[in-house]
């Protein structure tokens, strides 16, 4: 089995040598193919990936698009069997690829694994994501990517990500995936760690990402049942209320501030009406 590992980075000087490092010093028994994809970095990220030229099975380095153009420039370029993506900001975890080794080898009918993930911001270890139910993609994402591995049969299968999403290309693959029927793995052990402070972390893409989520699972949901379709414009409609609620807010207080608030509502009430979507 080969197994390769894409990360798209553009100007990430202090943060990319970290996620280098988590993908070539993974010891497994496959081979390892490390392909980046650079948007044409100029603020000395490139120094520190040419630091790591021997351990990187390709390098491309031009002006993209997007970042999930760069993601499909690496996809078309992996020649291994396990494809997975994590991004320069994010890292992977002591013996990740290890786990999704042995469960690829040894359950051949698996095409994607995900998992729990550890979230960061500002360096400091915040909590830990626990993916929603599979079922709950209708309404929005209930993974997150840099914790996917994905056989590459099924990017042959269902094609690459759709560039007219700007954020929520991810979650329309997943969705793909998921409506095509391909079998979904979880495992509980956090596999990559994530930083809050990334792209998809600043607050007013919050709102970019509701209305590519509403997008996403549109046109499936006008052919489920009017129930489903109420269901899920209420969903959407409290979601946006509450972005625009907590907006000023999110200026102030710090995640560790909104992460404490979360976890007394929890104990009181044993879980939040949100957490059936994914646990943050």
């Amino acid at each position: 089995m080969k197994i390769s590992i894409i990360t798209p980075v553009y100007n990430a000087v202090s943060t990319i040598e970290k996620t280098i490092l988590s993908v070539i010093t993974q010891a497994i028994k496959s081979e390892l193919e490390y392909i980046i994809i650079d948007g044409g970095s100029n603020d000395g990220t490139l120094e520190i990936i040419h630091r790591y030229a021997d351990k990187i099975d390709i390098l491309i380095s031009e002006k993209d698009n997007s970042i999930y153009d760069a993601m499909n420039k690496g996809i078309s370029r992996a020649s291994g069997d396990i494809i997975g993506i994590i991004n320069a900001d994010d890292w992977y975890n002591d013996k990740a690829l290890q786990i999704i080794e042995d469960i690829f080898l040894r359950e051949s009918k698996i095409d994607i694994i995900y998992s729990s993930l550890y979230n960061y911001f500002n360096g400091q270890y915040l909590n830990t994501f626990i993916p929603g139910n599979l079922d709950n993609l209708l309404f929005k994402f209930t993974l997150n990517h840099p914790s996917c591995f994905v056989k590459r049969a099924v990017y042959e299968k269902i094609g690459l990500f759709d560039l007219n999403y700007s954020i929520a290309a991810d979650y329309d693959f997943i969705f793909r995936a998921y409506l095509y029927g391909f079998c979904f793995h979880y495992v509980e052990t956090p596999l990559a760690s994530y930083s809050l402070n990334g792209f998809t972390g600043q607050s007013w893409n919050k709102f970019i990402e509701i209305s590519e989520s509403w997008r996403v699972a549109s046109s499936f949901a006008k052919q489920t049942s009017k129930d489903l379709v109420s269901k899920r414009q209420r969903f959407y409609l409290v979601w946006i209320t509450k972005e625009l609620l907590t907006f000023i807010p999110k200026k102030f207080i710090k995640p560790s501030i909104a992460k404490d608030i979360k976890d007394k509502f929890r104990k009181a009430i044993g879980s939040l009406p949100s957490d059936q979507y994914g646990v943050w």
